[in-house]
């Protein structure tokens, strides 16, 4: 017999402890009283054992009950602490934030998943700014950044996320291994880059681009092998992952926050959602 409650479960109980009704207890909890007695029974029938006794048209806890009071005590406080720290930041985050990154992580990752951050704080506005460059904070061209490996702004809060995997792709309709599409020179030192160096050392370069979703494009329409992130690549349906080229480079990737701003409830709300956003995808691949 299972004997796990869920917290709704412990919530019924709890309030029938605290109200002494089951009628207050479905009042307290949004629900009508016939529904609360149905759950109570659900639940005494699972555990095999009564949790109150009726006495003066009032439900008092049983024996077994009383010896797990004090912590169903400490789970409804616990409870309420995190519904009122819920309802403050609802209420304190709010106006506009801007966010900067390149355009990977804007349209793979922040963008699909904005209706989280606005299901918890309507009344925040975010700006996805698509950068070529680092910004400056201290202009306030940014309130947070995204970024694959660290910049010069000594002054930024930073926190690392995670990395970001790379492997190399073909076209599914046809590809030739001794062509390829590249970063331009100005992006020769980056991790991706030399690892399609070293892949393909003898390779033709057909096309350069600083832009992944141009890379993508034209090793599709050419039949030339790209180095993308396993995120993007995975993702476009035109393009197979060469075997065994899965994590030929990472990046780190940072969350970085203006000093200042960065303590706002606003801003703290948007690094949050950022945090646990791109932590999450980034693990997922």
């Amino acid at each position: 017999m299972n004997a796990d409650l869920r917290w709704d479960e412990l919530e019924l109980v709890s309030e029938i402890v605290v109200g002494g009704t089951l009628s207050e207890a479905a009042r307290q909890l949004g629900i009508d009283q016939t529904t609360a007695a149905r759950r109570l029974n659900r639940i005494e029938r699972r555990l095999g054992a009564a949790l109150f006794d009726r006495i003066d048209r009032r439900l008092r806890p049983t024996p077994l009950l009383k010896t797990i009071l004090p912590q169903l005590a400490s789970m409804a406080a616990i409870a309420e602490e995190a519904g009122s720290r819920l309802r403050r930041l609802r209420e304190e985050a709010a106006g506009t934030i801007r966010v900067s990154s390149v355009g990977l992580i804007h349209e793979k990752i922040l963008a699909p998943t904005l209706g989280e951050l606005a299901a918890l704080h309507p009344n925040l506005e975010v700006e996805l700014l698509t950068e070529e460059r680092s910004v400056s904070f201290e202009e306030r061209e940014a309130d947070l950044a995204v970024r694959l490996g660290r910049g010069p702004e000594d002054n930024a809060t930073i926190r690392r996320l995670g990395r970001l995997g790379f492997a190399l792709y073909q076209p599914r309709d046809g590809a030739y291994p001794d062509r390829i599409v590249a970063y331009t020179q100005k992006f020769a030192e980056m991790p991706e880059a030399i690892a399609l160096a070293a892949l393909r050392p003898d390779a033709r370069v057909i096309a350069r681009s600083n832009h992944l979703g141009v890379l993508a494009e034209a090793a599709a329409c050419t039949g030339a092998e790209v180095m993308l992130p396993t995120l993007m690549g995975d993702a476009d349906g035109r393009l197979l992952e060469v075997a065994g080229t899965r994590g030929a480079a990472f990046r780190d990737v940072y969350r970085l926050a203006h000093p200042e701003r960065g303590k706002t409830p606003a801003v703290r709300a948007v690094a949050r959602w950022i945090d646990a956003t791109v932590s999450r995808r980034l693990e997922a691949n």
